[in-house]
């Protein structure tokens, strides 16, 4: 009987034994669901996981816990949240020594810890324990680890949105400095707020822009943040310093402590660098200055962000300087443009006052005095005077069809570009000491009026200035003319010159006509070239497509 009574009470405590783990297994799915909630109600890292650490200890029955996140840049834990720590482990500084310390505490009798992870990365850690004895924690281990795993993936997911938020706000502070570099043309008003943008941007302490001067060779830093201002007075040869190593590698760099490094600039050493990131500050294959965000008296990282992130304000300020020099090569242009207008004008008032009214005056006054005579002169003595006023006549209507043909020849519209160059070539020689020589490779035709007034306007220019300054004995003019393109070579034998450091910007330099040359290739879409050295004589070359 005894064996039966057995037999009948076991499928009730099975019953029950079922029930009570029916029971657990609600009881932990609510305790997930509750910390999944909680989990997906707010991005606020440290409140939530504060909320979550409160939850933990409510379910697991215990009065102890901490949660350290992990510190990748540091390489160590950070206790984030806690509750009722021995005051030794919160004040502790260091969090893997907390950890350690906690993990190791003898008031604790029970203790749970886990790692907090996702996709196979550790996050951070969480721990729960309790003074008092606590023999159902290590029952539900299994729902600890479930726990930890579910946070781990919320600190990812964290990790990921203040990722992209930082990303937004790069893209922000880059728009922020084009924004900038497209509203001021002015390199004193651009390139400070760019430096400070940076600055700003990656905390740092403070920022220098440096500039290469390559008409002197020299470095400046005229540009500084934070900085103390006499280091706007220090001047460097070209590829001294960082700055020019960064110039001439085209690579950004960071140096750990610039006190160390072998080519610090001793007056900027004196100012307590510490830390420093450098990028070129670049346009195109164009190479302008350095870029350099630091740090003062104590040395801090960089990140790979960073880097990133003052690489695209340095092609910002590229473009800025290349603005500026356009915008101020412009404005000189416009100037002198102006100036030229205005000299043009008083040679021809000049030139009409002077010598075309003068000659007409005297023509006038030599035909009165012939009407007037009243006979006195013999038939002989008329036809001499009036063959004389007819010479003078004749010289007159030849220099007014020079000084029209200055302004715009008419052999031009007549008969095209090529017989205009024919003519210029003929009229150099004729007027210069030297040989003059024009030459057609390809088929001749007609070119569109504009395409034909530029080209011309650029032949003018150039042999221009082979008479005034090359002092040449031969210059070549040569039409190239196919199917596509154009090209006009003018080359002379005379003693040449030294480029502009810019050839981009030769106005700056002082160079007007090259630059009415560039302009007037460009607004036909083509490109001119000079190749010059001193002694070696000039060739342009101007390819134009058509």
């Amino acid at each position: 009987m005894e064996t039966q009574k057995k037999n009948n009470e076991t499928p009730r405590e099975n019953d029950l034994a079922d029930a009570r783990s029916c029971q657990e297994a609600i009881a932990r799915l609510q305790m997930i669901n509750a910390v999944t909630a909680k989990l997906t109600q707010s991005f606020n890292l440290e409140q939530t996981l504060d909320d979550i650490l409160d939850k933990v200890l409510e379910v697991m029955g215990t009065e102890t816990g901490a949660v350290y996140l992990l510190d990748e840049e540091e390489q160590g834990l950070t206790l984030v949240a806690h509750r009722n720590l021995p005051d030794e482990v919160v004040e502790e500084k260091n969090g893997l020594k907390s950890a350690r310390m906690l993990s190791l505490h003898e008031d604790l009798q029970c203790k749970l810890a886990g790692p907090l992870r996702s996709k196979g990365k550790i996050n951070g850690l969480l721990f729960i324990g309790s003074r008092r004895a606590c023999p159902i924690l290590r029952q539900e281990e299994d729902l600890f680890n479930t726990i930890c795993n579910t946070t781990g993936v919320f600190v990812e997911n964290v990790h990921l949105y203040q990722e992209r938020e930082r990303q937004s706000q790069v893209e922000r502070c880059v728009c922020e400095v084009t924004e900038e570099v497209t509203s001021e043309l002015e390199l004193d008003k651009v390139l400070p707020k760019v430096m400070q943008i940076a600055v700003r941007l990656t905390k740092a302490d403070g920022g220098v822009v440096a500039l290469l001067n390559e008409e002197r060779n020299v470095i400046t830093y005229p540009y500084l943040h934070h900085l103390p201002s006499e280091l706007a007075d220090v001047t460097v040869s070209k590829g001294e310093g960082l700055s020019g190593e960064v110039m001439t590698t085209g690579r950004p760099m960071v140096i750990d402590n610039y006190q160390t490094y072998p080519r610090a600039i001793p007056a900027f050493a004196r100012a307590g660098l510490s830390s420093v990131m450098i990028v070129p500050i670049v346009s195109g294959e164009r190479t302008f200055g350095a870029l350099s965000i630091l740090s003062i008296k104590e040395a801090r990282g960089f990140s790979d962000r960073d880097i990133a992130v003052l690489t695209a304000i340095g092609r910002q300020a590229g473009i800025a300087i290349e603005n500026a020099y356009l915008y101020e090569n412009m404005r000189f242009y416009a100037r002198r443009i102006t100036q030229a207008q205005e000299n043009e004008r008083r040679r021809i008032a000049r030139e009409l006052h002077d010598d075309t009214i003068q000659s007409l005056v005297a023509l006038s006054r030599r035909l009165e005095a012939l009407a007037i005579s009243n006979g006195s002169l013999s038939e002989e003595a008329v036809v001499q005077r009036i063959n004389k006023l007819q010479e003078a006549t004749g010289n007159v209507i030849k220099r007014v069809r020079r000084f029209s043909r200055d302004l715009r020849p008419s052999i031009l519209d007549n008969l095209g570009l090529l017989p205009a160059l024919e003519e210029l070539t003929a009229e150099l020689g004729r007027q210069s000491s030297f040989q003059a020589e024009f030459r057609v490779v390809g088929e001749e035709r007609r070119l569109s009026s504009e395409v034909e007034l530029t080209l011309f306007r650029i032949a003018q220019e150039a042999l221009n200035n082979v008479r005034k300054h090359a002092q040449a004995t031969r210059v070549v003019t040569t039409m190239k003319l196919s199917n596509g393109a154009i090209k006009m070579i003018i080359q002379d034998n005379g003693k040449g010159f030294k480029l502009p450091a810019l050839t981009e910007y030769p106005t700056a330099a002082g160079k007007l006509g090259l630059t009415g040359m560039h302009e007037r290739a460009r607004l036909l879409g083509g490109i001119l070239e000079i190749n010059s050295e001193p002694g070696r004589g000039t060739k342009v070359i101007v390819s134009v497509p058509i």
